[in-house]
């Protein structure tokens, strides 16, 4: 209990508290770092260096949603998801409206990144999307806001089924802080080969994150209570998307990195 508290008063304080960034894209990319190659960690070593307000890779996850409060930013807010159909089995590869979503948005940052490498903006965007995209609620129905509209009851609070998956379960999950939570999570992974971006590795990524949304919502019901049986069933889907995702990124990152 005692260390669920501190989380929640880190959360508290965060200018992403009300996000999967809070928590889930510090332990997300903690666990990306670890898996990186020493050449790739060096030269993340060195891109942190540059902002003086994130003192890790870690922390430069969370970058895309502390900048949600900026008017400049507004045209990336609809990349952190991307909407399919109730109606659909799948996500299509033309998913996205004329605005942009998560799959567009990694396609863009990370040719920008292969391009010029020394862009810390889209790696920052990248890291941040690729997380998003790995968390079920962000790969969603437009008509329920990605389960912003799917109330219910968590241990008793009134929440969502968005706040659940991006922070309730990861909260309740051991209770551990962050780093520790990510080197739990992290230290039976093993680095994949350098990966290359492409469209239908990346919608795969997508379609497994919307199969698990619809098994999400087969067993909601509006105003439901939930707690230890919800929390064993998900969390344990839900940290395993976090380390399918890092180890992807970090993937990416290498074949960006390595030469």
């Amino acid at each position: 209990m005692r260390l669920i508290l501190i989380l929640l008063s880190l959360l508290a304080f965060s200018p992403a508290a009300q996000s999967y960034g809070g928590v889930g894209h510090v332990v997300f990319c903690q666990m990306t770092y670890e898996l990186v190659s020493p050449a790739t960690r060096q030269r993340l070593d060195a891109m942190v260096a540059e902002h003086p307000d994130y003192d890790s890779f870690g922390a430069i996850c969370s970058w895309a949603d502390d900048i949600k409060s900026n008017d400049k930013w507004d045209w990336a807010k609809p990349h952190h998801y991307v909407n399919f159909e109730r109606t659909q089995a799948q996500v299509k590869a033309d998913a996205c409206p004329p605005q942009g979503c998560v799959l567009s948005a990694i396609q863009h940052h990370y040719s920008v990144l292969k391009n010029n490498p020394e862009s810390w903006v889209a790696l920052a965007f990248l890291a941040h999307f690729v997380g998003d995209l790995h968390q079920p609620m962000h790969v969603s129905f437009a008509d329920d806001l990605g389960g912003n509209r799917a109330n219910l009851y968590y241990f008793d609070e009134e929440r969502n089924l968005h706040w659940l998956w991006d922070t309730g379960m990861l909260l309740r999950r051991n209770g551990e802080p962050p780093h520790a939570k990510a080197e739990s999570l992290g230290q039976e992974l093993e680095p994949l080969a350098p990966l290359q971006y492409s469209e239908s590795l990346v919608l795969g990524w997508a379609n497994e994150s919307a199969a698990i949304t619809r098994r999400i919502y087969s067993d909601y019901a509006p105003q439901q209570r939930l707690g230890e049986n919800y929390t064993a069933q998900y969390g344990p889907i839900l940290e395993q998307r976090m380390q399918m995702g890092a180890q992807r990124l970090a993937a990416l990152l290498d074949g960006i990195y390595q030469h």
